[in-house]
């Protein structure tokens, strides 16, 4: 049996808890941490971000180093499900920050909404080759832990068999700051969409190594008689790919090109984003577009769900054309999407609208905005300049 003491605060940095907390603040806070100490020595971190849906237990060795994490994300149920177990080996030489990079063995599952189940071991260390096996099988469950409920998720990540003392005082060093150690992983937020549709503002582009000024251009007008819009490479029609899960009425819709002129250079013009009207009301929240089999919480940090671009450009087009454009474009794309300067164009009157992909070949998210009712006002296809 281990004897556990729990102490609370916004992280364990490897030196100093960082923000003590007491439980009632811990009861009222969707972001913190515990620390469980054996024997005076931190042996388990557990990180919570109730707000992100979000917990993960990080396990130490005697000198500090990660050697295991577990997270978790939400169930089917309304509770916890495991999303990932990761484990880190290496020679004593490797310790602190440098440990989990420079390991000598890496092993992560990683457990996704449908129930596949990907598996990734590094058994050399990075660098020296990798090994993936794919499986299905469900994520082990979790009921939501708190204070003085500890005991569950020990016995999910075989840490025990342990009881958990809550400490009233602890000899931990203490530091005080303004921001938190850690935060959960999220996936790429939505940039300044807005603004990508704003005629003569500049922005930064290329990673800030140079700015663009915008321009505006009506493309036309879509027409999506199912009210499923897919948004594809118009070379690749015929991969069977899946409209968005979310939904309009059938009709007729704007489509507006956003056309960056770069600075010093008039004559390079990027394609920045394509918008789909839905109606002309304020966007008040942006959400990634999704399709079928896809789940923003399988979204490691900064990852997302795009547009899938081989051919230098992507088109929006109704899901109920997408099987008869594939057959006319089987082969090689028709001159009518050979796009000139003005990197845009419309087949068949509003069948399917082109245009070329920012900076060409890559994979490029789309948002759905919505208005204070959370009705949906445009989607957005940004070229990520």
């Amino acid at each position: 049996m281990i004897n556990l003491v729990a102490v609370y605060g916004a992280g364990w940095d490897g030196r100093a808890l960082v923000n003590p907390l007491n439980q009632a603040e811990v009861a009222t806070s969707d972001t913190f941490a515990v620390v469980f100490l054996d024997r005076g020595r931190v042996r388990l971190q557990v990180q919570v971000a109730w707000a992100d849906s979000y917990l993960a237990a990080v396990r130490y060795d005697d000198r500090g180093r990660r050697v295991a994490q577990h997270e978790f994300r939400p169930s089917s149920d309304g509770d916890l499900a495991l999303w990932t177990v990761g484990t880190w080996d290496g020679p004593d030489e490797l310790f602190g920050d440098e440990y989990e990079r420079r390991a000598a063995q890496r092993f992560v599952t990683y457990y996704r909404s449908d129930g596949h189940v990907v598996i990734e071991e590094c058994p050399r260390g990075e660098g020296g080759g990798r090994s993936t096996q794919f499986g299905f099988d469900a994520a082990p469950g979790l009921a939501r832990p708190g204070p003085g409920n500890w005991v569950e998720l020990l016995a999910l990540i075989e840490v025990g068999p342990a009881e958990v003392a809550e400490a009233g005082t602890h000899d931990l060093p203490v530091v005080h700051r303004d921001e938190a150690p850690w935060r959960p992983p999220r996936p790429l937020p939505p940039g300044d969409l807005v603004g990508l549709f704003t005629e003569g503002a500049v922005r930064s582009v290329a990673g800030g190594e140079t700015t663009a000024r915008i321009e505006v251009v009506a493309a036309g007008d879509l027409h999506l008689p199912s009210g499923r819009l897919v948004a594809a490479d118009p070379g690749w029609l015929s991969a069977d790919q899946e409209p968005y899960l979310v939904t309009v009425a059938p009709g007729s819709y704007p489509v507006t090109i956003s056309r960056a002129y770069l600075a010093g250079d008039e004559e390079h013009v990027r394609i920045a984003a394509a918008r789909l009207t839905v109606a002309d009301r304020p966007v008040i929240a942006w959400e990634m577009a999704l399709c079928t089999g896809q789940d923003q919480l399988d979204l490691r940090e900064g990852r997302y769900y795009g547009v899938g671009v081989d051919a230098g450009m992507a088109c929006f087009l109704d899901a109920g054309q997408r099987e008869r454009y594939a057959v006319l474009f089987d082969g090689d794309l028709p001159d009518e999407l050979m796009l000139d300067q003005g990197g845009f164009v419309m087949l068949d009157h509003g069948g399917l609208i082109a245009y070329h992909s920012g900076w060409g070949d890559g994979a490029y998210p789309t948002w759905i905005g919505r208005d204070e009712n959370g009705e949906v006002v445009c989607f957005v296809t940004d070229m990520l300049l």
